[in-house]
């Protein structure tokens, strides 16, 4: 008897403690993007990483996981990436719609949302799932200005629907503070 009341115990812990790491995260803080000054809210708890190939190729990760220590489940990344046309040749709009042709090949496709003006960027997403994962990518072309932004979210199948609301979320978030650098040609 002893046994079985130390066996169900354990199994309530285990149980407990899986459906603790699947809720979604209740508080949030403002993240600011360095180095253009954007900022994001980041759930409370997680880990925000920098992984800059300048002068061309921005990514910020915000993951559940720490990023900086290895492989991550639940997260977003953002890329931003300057000078797409000299790069590849091709418009900041034909390099999105081409990526999401890939993407549509290599993976379950699930959606896509359409063009979306927002002002400086045009906005489209697909949404996919690519083996164990469940992917929202946000991608934005330039309007008039020579850069392509990817807003990935993911996590696992199992686990996209706790997350979802915290990535929609997060999905509003500022790119560039334009406010900082006209500040630095005031200056100037």
């Amino acid at each position: 008897m002893r046994t079985l009341v130390i066996i169900l115990l354990v199994l309530t812990t285990v149980c407990a403690s899986a459906a603790e790491k699947a809720k979604a995260p209740r508080e949030f803080v403002t993240q600011i993007l360095e180095p253009t000054g954007g900022k994001i809210q980041r759930p409370k708890g997680w880990f925000y990483t920098e992984r800059h190939s300048l002068p061309s190729l921005y990514t910020w990760i915000l993951s559940r996981e720490d990023a900086s220590k290895g492989p991550y489940t639940t997260a977003v990344r953002i890329e931003m990436i300057v000078g797409v046309h000299e790069g590849s040749g091709k418009t900041t709009k034909q390099f999105v719609l081409d990526y999401i042709k890939l993407k549509k090949k290599e993976a379950k496709f699930l959606r896509t949302c359409r063009e979306n003006n927002q002002g400086m960027f045009t906005r489209v997403c697909l949404e996919t799932e690519q083996g164990p994962h469940h992917i929202l990518y946000s991608l934005f072309w330039g309007n008039d200005i020579d850069v392509v932004v990817a807003s990935i979210a993911s996590t696992t199948k199992e686990l996209w629907d706790t997350y979802a609301p915290t990535f929609d979320r997060m999905n509003s978030f500022q790119l560039i503070d334009m406010t900082r650098f006209m500040k630095r040609f005031k200056k100037q």
